[in-house]
């Protein structure tokens, strides 16, 4: 896993603005589960002693935070590379409070035994994906072992705190419903997650420049409230201790507030409120870049952040309505779903919703709430999410189901035994550049593993979810889009086979003008000897000894190699030999719509919309 992915997967929401060192923000931990993160996914410390800078005389330092023991972390190169077998120790905080209350005692005993536990990692090695049985209970923790089960317990009924029940993605604008307005008009949340007990985390950005500050501009940080009585197991990173300035701050709303001002990517605000405690790490320090902030930070730009939240809001704690941050969260779905025409982005804006009706913030909330429910294993919700009929295979054979109930048959075979993997890999990222449709494609993510798209009554489905052990595919061994209308059949796996054989067969007897026919025009052609756009298939026999005559043969040999299309779906087209090859249906009859690899020196690209 990379620093990135351990990242996303341990504090973070999937959703980064650029590229960091992310080795700086690896929580101390080991697991595989998304709920790992304090995204927020996957959040400093400070002076050896108090501060003479202490403006009260019950004053917190970061030191009071720090967890007795460092944590070891990857050595990382220049690049952001992991060196294998290379570790470094650092300083971790609580998120959960002081270092003397029972939540933090208890997460740095926990972290010791983890520390010593399963250390060449063959225990989780032999479980891989598979139940451990410890899920119900213990979903929320790294436990995979009866071992790791009593010693939890051990900690918990000493300390006498809870356990975790569940937890619920909180969408950027339900966060009042979930715990109330505790923002000011500067600030913006993006997604997060909440606790039954009101524990929550979130990413956000704040802009900054009030006054005499000058317009600073935004600033990205990460708030956590983590709420006394239950075990938290997530700490932070902090580097090295010594390389805070910190001090004493009231806040706005008069809520007394620890700062530390870091040296480089990374400041803290404390608050300890009775009933929860707040750490906001603020992405940003005295030797700032532009990645997550406008630059460099000072202590009137960190004191100016710590103002912009109303802690006094998040006291006295209650408890989320589960039921109703659900409701929350449709609607606020609904909402972005069936935008005005007058609000709709520009392609120039967001391509990803030129191409599939889709808003990008849409999808990448989709991901993260799919995401979510496979690793719940709230099947009966997964099952309604799927386009039907759809095709399921298996080590099994391919059987065709035809509702959610026929599906659930064949949940355990499918999602469920890749359940962790796959959540954990649901990662969201930007559509492709390139996507073939006429703004009612696909989209597309965790590397391909869904394809998710609007059908007819405009909502969003999975067309395709797959594995390299499974898949499942809409329609009848078919590609199925929204047309705008009905869904239609667009390709069968035998027909996408015979195309594929037919083309090799062309290649090796040299049929040019049969190929030539097959594509799909306009036609953009690259090759070393220049550029060229083909209208018809007379203009492009012009290019043909540019192209197929120097690496069709190689192709030919593939593709009778491997003939299998993927159908997933992607604006109505089928891909093979790892989308080398585009194709789909056009004028009643199948056509090319790129031809490209790595390993040549040429391209041909449909440069048209897809009839």
């Amino acid at each position: 896993m990379s620093n990135r992915e351990f990242y996303q997967e341990t504090f973070s929401q999937v959703r980064g603005t650029g590229e960091i060192r992310w080795e700086d923000y690896e929580m101390r931990r080991r697991g595989k589960s998304l709920k790992w993160f304090v995204t927020l996914a996957a959040s400093v410390a400070l002076l050896a002693a108090l501060s003479a800078l202490a403006v009260a005389a019950n004053f917190f330092g970061l030191r009071d935070a720090l967890l007795p023991e460092k944590g070891s972390v990857n050595v990382v190169d220049e690049n952001g590379i992991v060196v294998p077998g290379e570790k470094e120790l650092k300083d971790f905080v609580s998120l959960s409070g002081w270092a003397d209350t029972p939540e933090s005692r208890a997460l740095a005993e926990w972290q010791a035994f983890l520390e010593g536990y399963d250390q060449d990692g063959a225990i989780i090695s032999e479980i891989g994906n598979s139940p451990t049985g410890f899920e119900e209970r213990y979903g929320h923790y790294l436990v995979y072992t009866q071992e790791m089960a009593d010693k939890l317990e051990e900690i918990i009924a000493k300390y006498d705190l809870k356990l975790h029940q569940w937890m619920e993605v909180v969408l950027p604008e339900t966060w009042p419903q979930a715990v109330g307005g505790f923002f000011r008009e500067n600030v913006v949340p993006y997604s997060g997650y909440i606790y039954e007990n009101g524990t929550f985390r979130f990413d956000g950005d704040a802009e900054l420049g009030a006054g005499e500050l000058k317009g600073y501009g935004p600033i990205e940080y990460q708030f956590s409230r983590s709420v006394k009585g239950t075990f938290d197991d997530v700490a932070l990173n902090i580097g090295d201790l010594g390389g805070f300035e910190e001090w004493g701050y009231r806040a706005a709303d008069g809520t007394s507030v620890t700062l530390g001002l870091g040296e480089r990517n990374r400041s803290l605000i404390l608050a300890d409120l009775g009933d929860s405690f707040v750490l906001v790490n603020v992405l940003a320090g005295r030797q700032g870049d532009d990645v997550f902030s406008s630059g460099p930070i000072g202590r009137d730009e960190l004191e100016e952040l710590a103002d912009s939240f109303l802690y006094s809001a998040l006291t006295p704690v209650r408890e989320p309505d589960r039921d109703a941050l659900l409701d929350a969260n449709a609607r606020y779905l609904e909402d972005l779903e069936n935008q005005p025409v007058e609000t709709l982005p520009s392609e120039s804006e967001d391509p990803l919703y030129t191409r599939t009706g889709i808003r990008s913030d849409v999808a990448r909330d989709f991901v993260l709430l799919l995401a979510e429910r496979i690793e719940d294993g709230r099947r009966e919700e997964i099952a309604d999410l799927l386009v039907y009929p759809a095709q399921v295979e298996t080590s099994g054979g391919i059987d065709t189901v035809s509702s959610p109930e026929e599906f659930l048959r064949y949940y355990d075979e499918t999602v469920g035994q890749s359940a962790l993997s796959l959540a954990a890999d649901m990662a969201w990222e930007p559509a492709p550049s390139e996507v073939f449709g006429d703004g009612s494609g696909l989209a597309s993510a965790a590397g391909g593993a869904v394809w998710f798209g609007l059908v007819e009554d405009g909502v969003i489905r999975i067309f395709t979810l797959q594995t390299d052990q499974w898949s499942i595919r809409a329609g009848n061994g078919t590609i199925t889009q929204d047309g705008g209308g009905d869904l239609y059949e667009a390709l069968s796996l035998d027909e996408g086979r015979e195309f594929l054989l037919h083309l090799a067969d062309l290649i090796d007897r040299g049929e040019r003008e049969e190929i030539a026919g097959l594509l799909a025009y306009p036609a953009q052609v690259k090759a070393p000897g220049g550029e060229w756009t083909a209208n018809t298939p007379e203009e492009f026999l012009a290019c043909y000894g540019e192209t197929f005559g120097t690496g069709g043969s190689t192709l030919a040999a593939d593709l009778r190699a491997d003939p299998e299309p993927v159908l997933d779906g992607g604006g109505g087209l089928a891909s093979a030999l790892g989308e080398t090859v585009r194709f789909g249906r056009a004028e009643g009859r199948l056509r090319i719509f790129s031809l490209e690899s790595d390993v040549w020196l040429w391209s041909i690209r449909y440069m048209g919309e897809k009839p």
